[in-house]
């Protein structure tokens, strides 16, 4: 059931990409399934719970800067020592990953004791507050099982085996689904707090038996030794990543309150809500490229044949920029209906439709983005994609947004061509480093 991964170097680039790209992007779907489901039920609560898993979740996507840390330098090492041959190494950077997914798992569940100054910090209104304390609560106490699960997904992909996070994405989801349908509705958010801790120890136990049968296995003996060189080599890839998913979370609390306090302030903000979650489709075909181009070029690296990192690199992102522009022909000529579907406010349809159109302008720019970085953070630079990335953001986009929508009071339709701008710097930019950085290292 894909646990018997081989290395892919000496295989055809494109059927490598294939079989890569498949199954991530399956995962990607599933996963959205379970997201999207888990607020199809709760909604029926009532405005109040939904909101509260939303506070949550934005918590929860600040505190999965400590996951990123861990699974982007443990798909890049064991994918580099997976290319070399060195099956030793493989199996301690994998031990290592589980350690540290351990050590911040429990890091995170630990922020529970700050609760009332997370709460007091997002404005959470005391109705809100109180119906999401034990989801909160059981989110947090099962967050190690989480990152302990995203560890091991690392490592399979850093092997080239997609298919078995996406197995056992499936699984989890599956049961996810089914426990909030059978307890919400008995239970309240209580019954959506003890699906999501079921799913997540169904994905815990679903990798710990596929594990015993793929060449990661010797890597769950001896948890108890520590070598802290591989720990170094982690965090030293694993900490740029980190700080680049923790900034771009950080930065999009920040702009919705820019947003907030722009003109038509709440429409702005509903229709960037719903405008998003349909540019996500495209998204999470560029977020699958990207998985499976880390691979690539973590083990081409290993392998020493840098060339072959180059040509999957572009190969990568050609079929990646082919796939999603039908995608967004869609979202471009097709805004308004688009926006007739998801909203029946006059001002919210007008800023939804605008912003679908300049997404699909900008979309092919963010997945050459998503693609060339990951495959620097494969060759194992991650510092320069998440500088890229964090420098884009935080130096253009939030700053002319405030001048611009905020202080001047423009339109909120200036801060959508900003977005797409910033798409475009960090695509451009992104790809010029990678070749840069290329021709550095491989004298190509």
């Amino acid at each position: 059931m894909g646990c018997r991964a081989e290395s892919l170097v000496n295989a055809s680039l494109g059927r490598e990409l294939l079989v890569l790209v498949l199954p991530a992007l399956l995962m990607q779907i599933v996963q959205t399934a379970g997201w999207l489901g888990e607020a199809v039920f709760v909604s029926k609560l009532g405005k109040v719970e939904l909101a509260a898993i939303g506070l949550v979740g934005e918590l929860t996507w600040l505190l999965s800067t400590l996951t990123t840390i861990v699974t982007v330098s443990a798909t890049t090492l064991v994918a580099q020592k997976w290319g070399a041959g060195d099956m030793a190494g493989v199996r301690e950077f994998t031990k290592a990953a589980v350690q540290q997914a351990i050590l911040f798992g429990l890091l995170a569940s630990a922020t529970w004791l700050l609760r009332d100054l997370i709460w007091q910090g997002m404005g959470a209104e005391p109705s809100v507050r109180r119906a999401a304390e034990f989801y909160l609560l059981i989110a947090l106490a099962s967050f190690p099982l989480m990152n302990l699960a995203a560890s091991w997904g690392a490592a399979f992909r850093g092997i080239g085996d997609m298919r078995t996070p996406f197995f056992v994405s499936a699984i989890a989801t599956s049961c996810h689904l089914l426990a909030n349908a059978l307890l919400t509705p008995i239970w309240g958010l209580k019954g959506a707090a003890a699906a999501l801790a079921f799913s997540r120890i169904v994905a815990l136990m679903a990798y710990a038996l596929f594990i015993r049968k793929s060449p990661l296995n010797a890597a769950t003996d001896k948890l108890v030794t520590w070598d802290g060189g591989y720990h170094r080599e982690l965090l030293r890839l694993g900490i740029p990543a980190g700080a680049q998913n923790f900034f771009w979370a950080f930065g999009s609390v920040v702009f919705y309150s820019l947003l907030n306090r722009a003109r038509d302030g709440t429409e702005a903000v509903a229709a960037f809500t719903a405008g998003i979650r349909v540019e996500s489709v495209a998204f999470m075909i560029a977020m699958a490229f990207g998985m499976a181009t880390q691979t690539i070029v973590g083990q081409s690296v290993g392998a020493g044949n840098w060339e072959r990192g180059w040509q999957g690199t572009w190969l990568s992102t050609f079929w990646c920029v082919i796939v999603i522009l039908p995608i967004c022909a869609v979202l471009f000529f097709a805004s308004g209906w688009l926006a007739s579907y998801l909203s029946t406010d006059p001002t919210t349809y007008r800023y939804m439709a605008y912003y679908l159109k300049v997404a699909a302008l900008a979309e092919p720019f963010w997945a050459i983005s998503m693609t060339t970085g990951a495959a620097l953070q494969g060759a194992g630079d991650t510092r320069t994609p998440a500088l890229i990335a964090i420098l884009t953001q935080w130096l253009f986009c939030i700053p002319l947004t405030y001048l611009l929508c905020v202080h001047k009071g423009h339109s909120p339709i200036v801060a959508w061509w900003l977005v797409g701008a910033s798409g475009f710097l960090t695509g451009a930019v992104t790809a010029a480093a990678f070749v840069l950085f290329w021709r550095k290292r491989s004298n190509l």
